[in-house]
């Protein structure tokens, strides 16, 4: 997998709402907006299989910096990935990964501001309506962050659910979440997900 590769596989998607998914302007939520690379079907969802179950962390990285080198460098004062789930089989984190990747091109640190404090079952496999629903504080922010601007990546954007636990998280500890980025969004007609476009 080389970069000329990777690029082929990714457009600007429209921003949607980080809390329903809904395209933006979205008329309930004034919050932050996710940025997608693409839809989860085809390439873009065999490369994301591909880096997760087959130990690909080089091409976690390269991911990072494909979606990096696509979209302006976010308003924000370091990266935060999504913590792997306390159930994970996987040794490396492929949200880390890519945030890693795309902070060389943005030249913003990243950090593991979050875990889990639950465990769930393996959800991946699950569409967005069979996945567990997440407690609000699924997750907690390892320390103070007030006032500290922070963005979040990602892999897949499915129901949604993480990507709001992990900013309730942030949000809690004072942060400013300013944006999160995927690879990819479950799209219209994908059976892993919902879309609302």
């Amino acid at each position: 997998m080389c970069r000329d590769c990777l690029e082929t596989l990714i457009s600007e998607q429209p921003l949607f709402c980080l809390e329903c998914g809904t395209g933006s302007p979205c008329g309930a939520h004034k919050g932050a907006l996710v940025r997608a690379g693409s839809f989860y079907s085809g390439a873009a969802r065999e490369l994301v299989q591909i880096m997760k179950y087959e130990n690909a962390r080089r091409v976690a990285g390269m991911m990072g910096e494909t979606l990096a080198a696509r979209f302006a460098r976010p308003e924000a004062d370091f990266l935060v990935p999504v913590p792997l789930h306390k159930s994970s089989e996987r040794d490396y984190n492929q949200a880390e990964l890519m945030a890693r990747g795309a902070g060389k091109v943005w030249r913003l640190d990243t950090v593991r501001a979050l875990e889990w404090k639950i465990a769930l079952s393996r959800q991946a496999l699950k569409s967005g309506r069979e996945r567990t629903p997440l407690p609000e504080d699924a997750m907690i922010a390892a320390g103070a962050l007030d006032g500290v601007r922070v963005f979040l990546v990602d892999d897949v954007y499915t129901s949604g659910g993480t990507m709001r636990a992990a900013a309730g998280a942030l949000e809690a500890a004072g942060a400013v979440v300013t944006g999160a980025i995927v690879w990819s969004r479950a799209g219209v007609g994908d059976e892993h997900g919902r879309s609302k476009f």
